[in-house]
């Protein structure tokens, strides 16, 4: 019995040791990741392509997310996390970000040619877990960033809505919207005060009529996630139909 929990130990600790230091390593050492370009998207948010070497052996899907450190005298030692806001090409990865606090602002500084080390995928927020043919994604402001990405992998009829206090706080709509017509997508952009909720079980019942037929994947801020989770559950949209991400793993 000894034996065999110091086994179980062992292995455990390995795989830790193997998921978190020794992959990260290698595949890093691949890919040899830098900064491409940095491409404002408004005032406060940025988009940062990253390239490398054989990104399309990378098993990275649309909608998930990588642990990113930017490898400046100023940034190296901070990771942080951020959803790939375009599909992955083979080429090159993107990710979106609105300026939250000095990390994420400071992203609209870096140069091209820096250095970045990426700890990931991560995550399950992927067309991988369809169980229905026709989806509804639903972001809340940043929270588009996997939405959009996402989009662009799925099959079948898709309606995306967005909820933002503002137009001006939609981010990449116009990308959003042009991908949307591309693949046949509805595009809803719902705008107000974060109080009232305007993602009531009407609102989107009035929106998406046949939602309990369709998969739901759902990012935002928790507040709007609370609500819209309670809403889909007073929708009748089963439990299996619903996949959603963390604002705070996706944003």
């Amino acid at each position: 019995a000894t034996a065999y929990w110091y086994t179980v130990w062992g292995a455990a600790l390995g795989a830790v040791l193997f998921g978190r230091l020794g992959l990260p390593l290698w595949r890093n050492l691949r890919h040899r990741l830098r900064v491409e370009a940095v491409v404002p998207e408004s005032d406060d948010v940025v988009s940062v392509y990253v390239t490398g070497r054989d990104l399309d052996r990378l098993p990275a899907r649309a909608g998930q997310f990588f642990l990113w450190r930017f490898l400046t005298r100023d940034r190296w030692w901070q990771a942080n996390p951020f959803s790939l806001s375009a599909a992955p090409d083979g080429t090159r990865l993107r990710l979106t970000v609105k300026a939250a606090g000095d990390g994420s602002a400071a992203l609209r500084h870096l140069r091209p040619g820096t250095r970045v080390f990426a700890e990931g995928p991560y995550g399950a927020f992927t067309a991988l877990h369809r169980t229905r043919p026709d989806a509804v994604l639903i972001a809340g402001g940043v929270g588009v960033t996997p939405v959009r990405a996402l989009l662009e992998e799925l099959h079948g009829h898709a309606v995306v809505v967005h909820r933002v206090t503002a137009e001006r706080d939609a981010v990449l709509h116009a990308e959003l919207r042009d991908l949307a017509r591309e693949k046949g997508a509805d595009v809803h952009l719902v705008t107000g005060p974060p109080v009232p909720d305007r993602l009531s079980a009407r609102d989107l019942s009035g929106l998406v009529p046949d939602i309990a037929e369709r998969d739901v994947f759902l990012c935002g801020p928790p507040p709007m996630m609370r609500a819209v989770l309670a809403t889909l559950r007073e929708l009748g949209v089963p439990g299996r139909q619903i996949h959603f991400e963390r604002f705070s793993l996706a944003g």
